[in-house]
């Protein structure tokens, strides 16, 4: 999936599949070159039911015209390949987890943690467009007054023995993220949202699998500072897909948040 691709002049619309996103690729005409088209498609999670109870099936795929501007164009020129990479919003990602849980005193805990990764289209090396795999939302993470303003996510923590990590790894819109969890105040702490800066992480994978360092989130009384951990375990095999933003001591800058407000759509 994330590699090098021809451009679809005699195939019609292309679609690429990311779990329940797709990824539309067509290719246009414009003087002697081609332009390429993209842009991307958010089934519904659930489709309505009918009278007798079933599920109706899913409407099909109804695309607007290539001149639409829903479609990202770029001029391609004789240029006929383009390449798909993974990658991370621009925005921090804010990751609301579906089951808070109470962090005891000097409890230092490690797990998994998943977001959704963007689709970049690549040409010539150049970056075209980068389309998210989950249709986007905005969140405020932090305090009103000191906050950040991130991509909104969600997923489980989930210890190495859960049985459904594996599915989880498998799912080519998500990225794995090793982290670790440490309580340094006197007090319990309600852990419900982890913020990453993807700029600062890599993205490795082995076949649909992908995964990135491990980052480290210490509580106290006033908030979290987050940076990143170490590498953490790598598939076996793993090849760098994504490499970060950032380098050097860019990479290792710890972020202190405060914290213990409601999240809130933006």
């Amino acid at each position: 999936m994330w590699t090098e691709w021809t451009l679809p002049k005699n195939e019609g619309t292309r679609i690429h599949r990311f779990g329940k996103a797709m990824l539309c690729v067509s290719a246009d005409m414009a003087g002697e070159g081609d332009v390429l088209a993209a842009m991307p498609f958010y089934p519904e999670s659930s489709h309505a039911q009918s009278a007798s109870g079933r599920k109706k099936a899913p409407p099909a795929l109804c695309l607007p015209p290539l001149a639409d501007p829903a479609w990202t164009r770029y001029y391609m020129g004789k240029t006929q390949e383009y390449r798909l990479s993974p990658g991370y919003p621009t925005l921090p990602v804010c990751i609301r987890l579906r089951e808070s849980f109470s962090l005891p005193p000097g409890a230092d805990i490690q797990g998994w943690i998943f977001s959704h990764i963007e689709a970049r289209i690549m040409v010539g090396g150049a970056l075209v467009a980068s389309f998210p795999l989950r249709k986007p939302f905005k969140t405020m993470y932090g305090t009103p007054e000191s906050g950040v303003v991130c991509r909104f996510d969600e997923a489980d923590f989930l210890d190495i023995s859960e049985p459904t990590l594996d599915s989880l790894h498998q799912d080519p819109a998500l990225v794995a993220h090793p982290v670790r969890l440490k309580n340094s105040s006197l007090e319990p702490v309600l852990v419900s949202e982890l913020c990453i800066y993807g700029e600062q992480l890599s993205v490795y994978g082995v076949g649909t699998s992908m995964q990135s360092e491990r980052l480290s989130f210490v509580f106290s009384e006033s908030g979290v500072r987050m940076r990143l951990d170490g590498q953490g375990a790598l598939p076996p095999k793993a090849i760098l897909l994504t490499k970060p933003k950032v380098s050097g001591e860019e990479r290792f800058i710890e972020r202190s948040f405060e914290l213990f407000k409601a999240m809130t759509r933006l």
